[in-house]
């Protein structure tokens, strides 16, 4: 501990206090004093860095680019080398991407019908997702296709009553797909300013809400398949107002036939995975297809002669290759006002739902997750909806259900997320005639499963026996999602999440509050004032004062900031305060504002407070926000005053004030429990004997010291130290 003369030690001369002084500022003061920046200085710093990120990430681009031949020609030699010598890992994964593709069919059809989409465009969306996340994916295994997430919204665009009724159904479609463009778009900014970081801010009952809110979402989507027109050939081309419900007083026979394929196709696919062998090798939601297009053109058809509507009776396909075609979309304000926030907000779920898909196939294989692969799996979704928009298709994301089989299946690496999508391209190719066969009830009896698997049955058991607070987020972002939209959904589920942790934080903080009599002495220092002179004066003898001891314990910031201040009385307290920060954290400026007009209030009156042990990540944040002209004047009044209240006292013994960090550890505690170095007013605090057992002491809220920290040094020298003791331990002084 270092302690400054006092004056009846002065007897060298000027000479000798001046240089005692100057080694004393070198010691307290090792950083330069730093000014606090000018008001607008944020806008050229600000631009700098701009302008630094920006030019680092080109030259990442460039040399990627640069690299990418030859990168991309070792890449293939070395995986031809390794399946050569693996053939069974080449094996496994092409059969895993064949039976997934399979399952991707009859979801991919019946998503269209959800977004309103031709269903060749959701085989495409799935054929382009599917190749490009797996070749430029952040996890290897994963799969992506159209999904009912992306379907929902999009639906809102495509459909009678939605946002662009006053469109024709092809403008619509155009609309859409130039929608998917700029979603691509997005995505790949989202991952180059590296926000899948974000995707933790979710809360859990946030989640379930979503997963619930899509699961109504999709069951709604399917009820048009109890629909039928006859105004028109297809039932694609029928307006809302066309199209009549089937009911057991005008369509006996077609509602019944539709109810046993939605029925049946659910219970095969219930069913049929437990048979066994050959339960888990094929798909069970294919075998639903085959029964249930075998019995419609066979049994229901000829025997009965009643027909239910099939895929090309609802929307025929033709059997091509994607093809290159630009969206042309109607160019007045009003569609562009529509596109861009769809745009966004189709980015923001596909995004969502691919990082945690992308978590939860860590999970399965042991990953350590790392956040890269998050943003690289946003740059692969943002590629693939690109392309998607491009080539007329309805985009997608990741699947987590598809991505799940493909891991359980032993799949670990590219090859068989990428051949999934080139087994779909080949399906559309070679088998666009059967797929128009379907009937479009076994369809719906597939989603009715996914439904029930996407709902988190889970819900009831928190509504029943969880915590009100998380029973409500639930619930706000379930009725958001369906009668709203997705992406606000999550959102309002974050900020209702956050204000309730606010609120309950801001009731937690709580502190050990005792009157008792202590031991000040405050030391001599060596300060510069506004022109830069340096200035020294002596150093002050020890007082016993009664002392107001407030433990802060929590985190003080705007929601606890008033409970804080109500633990003060500026004519009921002592003339002296001390705060000791140990165990507390300064979150905001609220938590400085309170600490400061506590200090302010009290210097008013003419009494004193003294700060100890701030967290050394809080320093930057009072000094950066707090008011410097009022800091001031409390650091003249508190000099002032301890000097005229110390004249008299005898100086206490430095071998009574230090201590060396020796001895048992008990006794180490045992000193540091009887010293306490600390600073008047505003100033910032340092504790060099302290055990790191405090809060502030963790390793989560560490931080350098940057250059507005150092200020706080400056500060320290200027308004000098003082020691505070126990009265118990200073007995025989």
């Amino acid at each position: 501990m270092m302690y400054a003369a006092t004056p009846a030690d002065s007897d060298n001369g000027d000479t000798s206090t001046a240089n005692l002084n100057e080694n004393n500022e070198t010691a307290a003061n090792p950083y330069p004093q730093v000014e606090r920046d000018p008001f607008f200085a944020f806008i050229p710093q600000l631009a700098k860095f701009g302008g630094k990120l920006l030019c680092h990430e080109v030259g990442t681009a460039r040399r990627a680019i640069v690299r990418f031949p030859s990168w991309s020609k070792h890449y293939l030699v070395d995986s031809f080398s390794f399946y050569k010598k693996n053939p069974r890992i080449l094996y496994k994964e092409v059969i895993s991407g064949f039976t997934v593709a399979i399952m991707q069919v009859p979801e991919s059809i019946a998503f269209s019908f959800v977004a309103g989409v031709p269903p060749l465009s959701g085989l495409h969306a799935t054929f382009w997702m599917a190749t490009i996340t797996g070749i430029l994916g952040g996890k290897p295994g994963m799969i992506s296709g159209a999904a009912g997430a992306l379907a929902v919204v999009a639906a809102d665009l495509t459909s009678d009553d939605g946002v662009l009724s006053y469109l024709s159904v092809d403008e619509r479609l155009d609309v859409l797909y130039f929608t998917m463009v700029i979603c691509g778009v997005a995505q790949i900014l989202f991952a180059w300013l590296r926000l899948a970081m974000l995707v933790r801010l979710i809360p859990e009952t946030g989640m379930i809400g979503f997963m619930n809110g899509l699961a109504i979402i999709i069951f709604m989507a399917q009820l048009p398949a109890f629909q039928t027109c006859d105004a028109e050939p297809l039932f694609v081309e029928c307006s809302l107002d066309q199209r009549q419900w089937l009911t057991f007083q005008n369509e006996p026979g077609t509602l019944t036939l539709s109810l046993v394929h939605v029925f049946s196709c659910m219970a095969i696919m219930k069913f049929f995975p437990k048979v066994p062998k050959i339960g888990k090798i094929i798909p069970a939601s294919l075998v639903g297809l085959l029964i249930g297009t075998l019995v419609e053109h066979t049994l229901f058809r000829r025997a009965f002669g009643i027909s239910t509507r099939t895929v090309n009776e609802t929307a025929p396909m033709s059997g091509n290759a994607p093809i290159f075609s630009w969206p042309a979309i109607p160019t007045d304000s009003n569609t562009i006002s529509v596109v861009v926030p769809y745009a966004l907000t189709l980015a923001a779920i596909g995004g969502v739902e691919s990082v945690l898909t992308l978590q939860a196939c860590n999970e399965i294989t042991d990953t350590v997750p790392e956040l890269r692969d998050s943003n690289q799996e946003l740059f692969a979704q943002g590629v693939a909806n690109l392309f998607s928009g491009m080539f007329r298709a309805m985009g997608g994301d990741a699947m987590i259900g598809q991505s799940t089989i493909n891991i359980m299946n032993g799949a670990r690496h590219r090859v068989s997320s990428t051949t999934s999508g080139i087994f779909m391209l080949l399906f559309v190719v070679a088998f666009s005639g059967f797929i128009e066969l379907l009937p479009v009830s076994t369809l719906t009896g597939v989603l009715f499963m996914v439904v029930l698997s996407t709902f988190q049955w889970k819900t009831f058991k928190i509504l029943r026996y969880g915590r009100l607070s998380d029973s409500g987020v639930i619930v706000l972002v379930t009725l958001i999602a369906v009668f709203f939209n997705l992406a606000v959904a999550i959102a309002a589920g974050i900020i209702f999440s956050a204000l309730v942790h606010a609120w309950d934080s801001g009731a937690h903080v709580d502190a050990d509050i005792v009157e008792k009599p202590m031991l000040v002495k405050r030391e001599g220092h060596v300060y510069k004032d506004a022109a830069g002179v340096k200035h020294a004066d002596d150093a002050g003898d020890e007082e016993i004062v009664m002392v107001k001891y407030v433990h802060v314990k929590g985190s003080i910031f705007f929601g606890s900031a008033r409970h804080f201040i109500n633990m003060f009385s500026v004519g009921d307290d002592p003339q002296t305060i001390v705060i000791d920060f140990k165990d507390a954290l300064i979150i905001d400026h609220s938590a400085v504002a309170a600490i400061g007009g506590i200090t302010h209030r009290f210097s008013k009156v003419g009494k004193r407070v003294l700060l100890i042990n701030l967290p050394h990540k809080s320093h930057g944040r009072l000094h950066r926000t707090g008011d410097h002209e009022i800091l001031a004047k409390q650091i003249i009044l508190h000099k002032d005053e301890l000097v005229a209240i110390e004249e008299g006292s005898e100086a206490p013994k430095p071998n009574e004030n230090v201590f060396e960090a020796s001895g048992t550890q008990e006794e180490n505690t045992t000193k540091d429990n009887e010293l306490h170095t600390v600073y008047s007013g505003d100033g910032g605090i340092t504790d060099e004997h302290a055990t790191p057992t405090g809060l502030q002491d963790l390793h989560m809220f560490q931080a350098a010291v940057d250059s507005v920290d150092h200020e706080i040094d400056h500060l320290e020298a200027v308004q000098g130290t003082f020691i505070v003791h126990e009265i118990s331990d200073k007995k025989d002084t």
